[in-house]
């Protein structure tokens, strides 16, 4: 077994220990808590070679720190491009009020991280899939050290690619010339809805409530055919999208694209396949009944995955742009509306849906 070692960089020696110790596993994931001018020390002298780095947004309890973790991890990624030290994952790892504190709504650290992981998160339920992230980001890394098709390292072959990929993905990886610019975008896939999509948005997209349903497994079973079985399948579990709209179109009957189709309309198709089966039910706030996306607003604030409609939902900037091979981002309608100084939110949209709910009867 390969030892993963990360340390984690932060101002806090009890928090950096508490922290290492709980995400630590013997002989497979150590965490290794490092003060932020050991760091810096370890990279102006070219030493810096761990398996990934937990970096902390505010440095500034550190006597004699003038960097911020984002100055810091923007060294690391300028190390990386010249080749001074090998490339490896830089996680954002922080506290939800420091990022907004210290970040707010400025966006140009976002591409230095391969990923944002809160701290408020970090709990005894939550440690598996925290490690889960990080032994798939550093497989990612791993795999991708040399130059890559997206096909190959995506698993797929060039015909189903073809049809389930993205041709502008597919460039991003060729251009790049560093492991880790091959990396982000992978991770990226991986990480936020798009050709890929996770467990919670595959049950949405289905209209179903997947920890009510007794017959998933089942559902599952049948949509094995679009699992993703690329780089980190291990450790990211995924579905291809289209994959999952193609299986839909193979059940026969109305040739409504899934996204069209009503939850209603959704489990009544599949309550004829399959049994031990509980409807979706769009929870308060969120308007509509063709779910197709989650609420970036609700995740970004509290880490809760909620459904929402996107013909019934606010659209929502992203604060940096986005590729073009992933999805565009929402904010369900009640959010929204409790967030409506929000500047990232679409004022149009808001104004509208919001309109639009007071005249509708409830």
């Amino acid at each position: 077994m390969i030892l993963i070692e990360w340390l984690f960089v932060d101002d806090s020696g009890e928090e950096r220990a508490a922290f290492a110790n709980a995400l630590t596993v013997a002989d497979d994931l150590l965490i290794t808590g490092i003060s932020a001018t050991d760091a810096k020390a370890l990279l102006n002298a070219n030493a810096l070679r761990p398996t990934g780095v937990l970096m902390d947004v505010d440095l500034s309890n550190e006597t004699g720190m003038q960097s911020t973790g984002p100055g810091l991890s923007q060294d690391m990624r300028v190390a990386q491009q010249r080749q001074d030290i090998p490339s490896f994952p830089i996680v954002r790892f922080s506290y939800r009020t420091k990022v907004e504190q210290n970040i707010g709504h400025d966006t140009s650290s976002d591409d230095l991280f391969d990923l944002k992981i809160d701290k408020d998160g970090v709990a005894a339920a939550t440690l598996d899939a925290v490690r889960s992230k990080l032994r798939g980001v550093a497989a990612v890394y791993s795999a991708v050290g040399e130059s890559v098709s997206a096909s190959g390292v995506l698993g797929l072959n060039e015909e189903i690619w073809e049809a389930w990929g993205h041709p502008t993905f597919a460039e991003d990886l060729a251009i790049a010339d560093r492991t880790y610019l091959r990396a982000m975008p992978l991770v990226r896939a991986l990480m936020h809805p798009g050709f890929l999509i996770n467990e919670d948005l595959l049950a949405i997209r289905l209209g179903l409530d997947r920890h009510a349903s007794s017959g998933w497994a089942a559902v599952l079973a049948e949509l094995e055919q679009a699992k993703y079985q690329g780089v980190a399948a291990q450790y990211f579990q995924r579905w291809w999208a289209r994959g999952l709209e193609a299986w839909w179109a193979e059940l026969g009957g109305d040739c409504t694209p899934l996204a069209g189709n009503s939850i209603g309309e959704r489990f009544a198709r599949l309550s004829d396949r399959f049994s031990q089966l509980v409807a979706l039910s769009m929870p308060t706030g969120s308007w509509g009944d063709r779910p197709w996306r989650h609420c970036s607003l609700t995740l970004e604030h509290t880490g809760e995955f909620l459904p929402l409609d996107p013909a019934r939902s606010v659209r929502f900037k992203s604060r940096s742009k986005l590729p073009d091979w992933l999805d565009p981002l929402y904010a369900a309608l009640g959010p929204a509306v409790r967030a409506a100084g929000d500047a990232r939110l679409d004022k149009d949209d808001l104004e509208r849906l919001s309109l639009l709910a007071r005249k509708t009867p409830t």
